[in-house]
Order: C-alpha cells, then structure tokens, then sequence
C-alpha cells in the first residue's frame, strides 16, 4: 500500500536515512542512503553508449550567467541568491548589535556575484560559447537549489541531479532526449519501480508564464517520468528536456552555419529516486530483491 507522505517523512528519519535540519526541504543523509544514491548514478552513467564529457559543477553559478539563463523572468519564485558581508569593523559590529537586538540582522549583507545553481546543465552553456564545430554530448552532475520547502520528504530545498546533455543540430538534439528517456524508463523499471512517462510543464511563474507552460506543453518541449512514491499523486523523479536554440541564443553557442546550436538534456533526480526505491523495496536495502542489490552495487 502507498504510503502518504507524512508517513514516508516519518519511516525516512526513523530509518536514519533523513535527517531532519529544522528547515522543510534541507536534510541530512546516511551512509545506506548515498550508497544507494551512488549506485543510481553509476547505473544510469553505465547506459552511455556513445562517448560523452564528464563533468561536474559546484552548486553556486556567476550572476551574469544566470541571468543569460532567463531564470529571473521565467522561475523567480524559486531563485536563491547567495550573500555575504563585505564591511568594516564598524559595520560589523552594527551586525552583532542587531542580531542581539532581535532585529534584521541580515540587512547588513550584501549580493555576492554568485547565484545557487537551479538546474544541472545550466552552468555548462558559458563553457560552450563560440563556434561548435560538432556534436557534444556531456555526463554531468551538479547539487542544486531550488526555493520550493515544504514539508514533504520528496520536495527538496537542495538536491543533486545526473543528467547526459546535448549540443548541436535541432534533430540530434531531439533524438539525444527521446533515446534517454527511453533508457531512464528501462533503469527505473528494471530497479522494481512502476514508472510512465507523460508530457509536461516547468513551473512559470505569473500570468506570462501559464502562457509559456501552455505552449511547452502543446509542444511537449518536456517529458517527465513519474512514479507514485508516496500520496495519491505521482512525483517526477527524472525527466527529458528539449530547449531548441534558448540557450544556444543566450550563450552565443553556434552551428558551423552560425545559426544557435540545438540543446536537450534528459536527467534523473538522485535523491528522489532513491527515496522511491526505499519507499517500493524497504528502509534495510539488506532486504531488497538480489537483482536490485547487484545492479546498483550494494
């Protein structure tokens, strides 16, 4: 039976595996839960059959490449920007004042230059500015953030994503999302987990952006592979993205033509599918079918 998710939240920390932090959406992990995580990322990088770029990016991206993004129109409602304090002794000490004041202790810092990192492929466009002179594919991973806390064990504050990413001709990158989602759906269901794939929307914020949801939508620009995990309605835990020319225009990317390159992505969720297997197989993976066990190295 499908547990709600109160009761996932509550077999997660009883089992170690969430440690609450105080704050909705931010947790701890054990050593049985990055296990398994590892394991989930190492099966899906293992489903590459074409050479491809491995790379890994810290969870913070400059503001000026975030803004190229086009983020702060399209999501601001789950932005987080990082700041720091840059001033004098004397401001400082201002600080320390206010804080023990009870007061706003925080007006007292500033923006930084940096922006958290929203998406795992954003921060490899600025890399790829200028001429293309072929293909790319790329095997990435990047922590993430995303304003949306709420008390939910599978909507998270910060969580990290594997993604294999594609740049260049509008067919190949059309082709690179649909072969991916295709093997995302093989893992999932060959891990014991019951999955479909269904068209779908980012989160747009205001009334442009319902407009913008509507048409990514009847263009199904994005597929999503869902999985009833916990509740009466079925959480994404990986999906596939086609973007067309947005951020090859935004970066200055291009084609040998010079016309803007062609970009798609398809990704897993780590930590969400790694709550769905323990929530489908178990909080002990010592109890886990041997198949699942061996596939993910545990």
């Amino acid at each position: 039976m499908t547990p709600t998710r109160a009761e996932l939240a509550t077999r997660l920390v009883e089992a170690g595996h969430q440690i609450p932090s105080g704050v909705p959406g931010v947790y701890g992990r054990s050593g049985e839960f990055e296990a398994i995580l590892t394991g989930v990322s190492q099966a899906f990088r293992g489903l590459r059959e074409q050479p491809a770029e491995v790379v890994q990016f810290p969870p913070v991206v400059p503001v000026g490449s975030w803004l190229k993004t086009d983020y702060l129109e399209s999501f601001p409602q789950l932005a987080g920007a990082l700041h720091v304090f840059s001033g004098t002794d004397k401001d400082h000490r201002a600080m320390v004042a206010t804080q023990v004041a009870g007061g706003e202790w925080h007006e007292h810092l500033h923006p930084s230059e940096l922006m958290m990192v929203p998406a795992g492929c954003h921060p490899l466009y600025p890399m790829l500015a200028g001429g293309l002179p072929q293909p790319r594919r790329f095997d990435l991973m990047a922590h993430c953030f995303r304003h949306e806390s709420e008390e939910d064990p599978l909507r998270m504050v910060t969580f990290r994503m594997h993604e294999q990413v594609y740049a260049g001709e509008p067919d190949g990158a059309i082709e690179h999302r649909e072969l991916w989602l295709g093997k995302l759906v093989d893992l999932l269901r060959g891990l014991g987990l019951e999955v479909e794939v269904d068209v779908a929307n980012d989160p747009f914020f205001g009334r442009a952006g319902r407009m913008l949801a509507s048409g990514q939508r009847e263009e199904a620009l994005k597929f999503e592979v869902l999985s009833l995990v916990a509740g009466e309605s079925p959480t994404a835990i990986a999906s596939g993205n086609a973007h067309r020319s947005h951020f090859g225009e935004n970066f200055g990317i291009t084609l040998t033509d010079g016309s803007p390159a062609h970009t798609s992505c398809a990704g897993i969720g780590l930590e969400r599918t790694t709550i769905a297997l323990l929530a489908r197989h178990g909080m002990a993976t010592s109890e886990w079918p041997a198949e699942v066990r061996k596939r993910l190295g545990l």
